[in-house]
Protein backbone atom coordinates (compact mmCIF):
# COMPACT_ATOMS: atom_id res chain seq x y z
CA UNK A 1 0.00 0.00 0.00
CA UNK A 2 2.81 2.45 0.43
CA UNK A 3 4.25 1.89 -2.36
CA UNK A 4 1.54 2.00 -4.36
CA UNK A 5 0.98 5.47 -2.34
CA UNK A 6 4.08 6.59 -3.11
CA UNK A 7 3.88 5.96 -6.76
CA UNK A 8 0.69 8.00 -6.74
CA UNK A 9 2.66 10.61 -5.41
CA UNK A 10 5.70 10.80 -7.55
CA UNK A 11 3.08 9.97 -10.98
CA UNK A 12 1.34 13.36 -9.76
CA UNK A 13 4.73 15.15 -9.43
CA UNK A 14 5.72 14.69 -12.19
CA UNK A 15 2.28 16.19 -14.47
CA UNK A 16 2.68 18.08 -12.69
CA UNK A 17 6.51 19.68 -13.60
CA UNK A 18 4.96 18.73 -16.98
CA UNK A 19 3.34 22.00 -17.96
CA UNK A 20 6.12 24.06 -16.42
CA UNK A 21 9.06 22.53 -18.50
CA UNK A 22 7.27 22.87 -21.30
CA UNK A 23 7.23 26.00 -23.67
CA UNK A 24 4.17 28.36 -23.43
CA UNK A 25 2.37 28.33 -25.85
CA UNK A 26 2.63 31.58 -28.07
CA UNK A 27 0.20 34.58 -27.28
CA UNK A 28 -0.69 36.60 -29.22
CA UNK A 29 -2.31 40.23 -28.09
CA UNK A 30 -5.56 41.45 -29.32
CA UNK A 31 -4.78 43.47 -33.09
CA UNK A 32 -6.96 46.20 -33.06
CA UNK A 33 -5.74 48.83 -35.46
CA UNK A 34 -8.33 47.56 -38.51
CA UNK A 35 -11.41 47.70 -36.47
CA UNK A 36 -11.36 50.65 -33.83
CA UNK A 37 -12.33 53.96 -33.95
CA UNK A 38 -8.99 55.52 -33.04
CA UNK A 39 -6.34 53.89 -34.93
CA UNK A 40 -4.91 51.23 -32.49
CA UNK A 41 -1.19 50.60 -34.52
CA UNK A 42 0.92 52.01 -31.26
CA UNK A 43 -0.76 50.07 -29.15
CA UNK A 44 -0.94 47.02 -30.46
CA UNK A 45 2.93 47.28 -31.70
CA UNK A 46 3.69 48.32 -27.91
CA UNK A 47 1.76 45.48 -26.95
CA UNK A 48 4.35 42.89 -29.05
CA UNK A 49 7.21 44.89 -27.60
CA UNK A 50 6.32 44.44 -24.07
CA UNK A 51 4.82 40.90 -24.41
CA UNK A 52 8.36 39.64 -25.91
CA UNK A 53 9.62 40.17 -22.81
CA UNK A 54 10.11 36.45 -20.72
CA UNK A 55 8.18 37.47 -17.43
CA UNK A 56 4.99 38.73 -19.32
CA UNK A 57 2.60 36.10 -20.27
CA UNK A 58 -0.37 38.71 -21.64
CA UNK A 59 -0.99 41.75 -22.20
CA UNK A 60 -3.51 44.48 -22.94
CA UNK A 61 -3.77 48.05 -24.58
CA UNK A 62 -5.28 50.57 -26.03
CA UNK A 63 -4.33 54.19 -27.29
CA UNK A 64 -6.23 57.37 -27.46
CA UNK A 65 -5.69 59.98 -30.01
CA UNK A 66 -3.31 62.20 -28.01
CA UNK A 67 -0.45 59.79 -28.28
CA UNK A 68 -0.94 58.21 -24.96
CA UNK A 69 -0.45 54.71 -24.98
CA UNK A 70 -2.31 52.41 -21.94
CA UNK A 71 -0.60 49.04 -20.77
CA UNK A 72 -1.17 46.00 -18.72
CA UNK A 73 0.92 43.18 -18.95
CA UNK A 74 0.06 39.77 -16.72
CA UNK A 75 3.48 38.78 -15.11
CA UNK A 76 4.55 35.01 -15.03
CA UNK A 77 3.20 33.80 -11.12
CA UNK A 78 6.95 33.63 -9.89
CA UNK A 79 8.06 36.89 -12.08
CA UNK A 80 5.69 38.49 -9.54
CA UNK A 81 8.97 39.26 -6.91
CA UNK A 82 9.96 41.69 -9.64
CA UNK A 83 7.16 44.00 -10.61
CA UNK A 84 8.62 47.44 -10.16
CA UNK A 85 11.84 45.63 -12.29
CA UNK A 86 8.94 44.35 -15.16
CA UNK A 87 7.74 47.72 -15.00
CA UNK A 88 10.81 49.58 -15.57
CA UNK A 89 12.06 47.35 -18.44
CA UNK A 90 8.35 47.14 -20.54
CA UNK A 91 7.91 50.96 -19.96
CA UNK A 92 11.73 52.12 -21.08
CA UNK A 93 11.05 49.70 -23.81
CA UNK A 94 7.93 51.30 -25.02
CA UNK A 95 9.37 54.66 -24.36
CA UNK A 96 12.36 53.83 -26.67
CA UNK A 97 9.90 53.09 -29.87
CA UNK A 98 7.58 55.74 -29.18
CA UNK A 99 9.48 58.51 -27.27
CA UNK A 100 6.84 61.21 -28.38
CA UNK A 101 4.06 59.19 -26.59
CA UNK A 102 3.21 59.55 -22.99
CA UNK A 103 3.24 55.56 -21.48
CA UNK A 104 1.32 54.22 -18.83
CA UNK A 105 2.28 50.56 -17.77
CA UNK A 106 0.45 48.91 -15.01
CA UNK A 107 0.72 45.23 -13.24
CA UNK A 108 -2.34 45.91 -11.84
CA UNK A 109 -5.01 43.84 -12.45
CA UNK A 110 -7.96 45.67 -12.16
CA UNK A 111 -6.04 47.74 -15.02
CA UNK A 112 -5.19 44.63 -17.18
CA UNK A 113 -9.27 43.68 -16.64
CA UNK A 114 -10.58 47.48 -17.66
CA UNK A 115 -8.47 47.80 -20.62
CA UNK A 116 -9.59 43.92 -21.59
CA UNK A 117 -13.22 45.71 -21.63
CA UNK A 118 -11.70 48.55 -23.49
CA UNK A 119 -10.19 46.27 -25.82
CA UNK A 120 -13.33 44.11 -26.54
CA UNK A 121 -15.80 47.16 -26.84
CA UNK A 122 -13.10 48.50 -29.25
CA UNK A 123 -13.27 45.54 -31.43
CA UNK A 124 -16.86 45.39 -31.65
CA UNK A 125 -17.10 49.20 -32.49
CA UNK A 126 -19.48 49.55 -29.44
CA UNK A 127 -17.45 52.66 -27.70
CA UNK A 128 -17.67 56.41 -28.67
CA UNK A 129 -14.77 58.28 -29.00
CA UNK A 130 -15.93 60.50 -26.41
CA UNK A 131 -16.64 58.01 -23.70
CA UNK A 132 -13.32 55.99 -24.74
CA UNK A 133 -11.46 59.41 -23.78
CA UNK A 134 -13.94 58.90 -20.21
CA UNK A 135 -12.54 55.87 -19.37
CA UNK A 136 -9.02 55.94 -20.14
CA UNK A 137 -8.79 59.56 -17.80
CA UNK A 138 -10.15 57.60 -15.27
CA UNK A 139 -7.68 54.90 -16.28
CA UNK A 140 -4.81 57.35 -16.10
CA UNK A 141 -5.90 58.52 -12.66
CA UNK A 142 -6.10 54.92 -10.82
CA UNK A 143 -2.53 54.65 -12.73
CA UNK A 144 -0.76 57.30 -11.35
CA UNK A 145 -1.92 56.11 -8.18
Amino acid sequence: MKGFISGIFVLCLFAGCQQLSGATPDVKPMQLQQNAIINQAQADEAKEIVLSMEEVVEIKGVTDNKDKIYLAPRVKHFDRFRLKEIRKSGFDSVKKRYPEATVFLSTDQKIFMELEKLEMELKNQTISEKRLTERLSKLEEMMRG
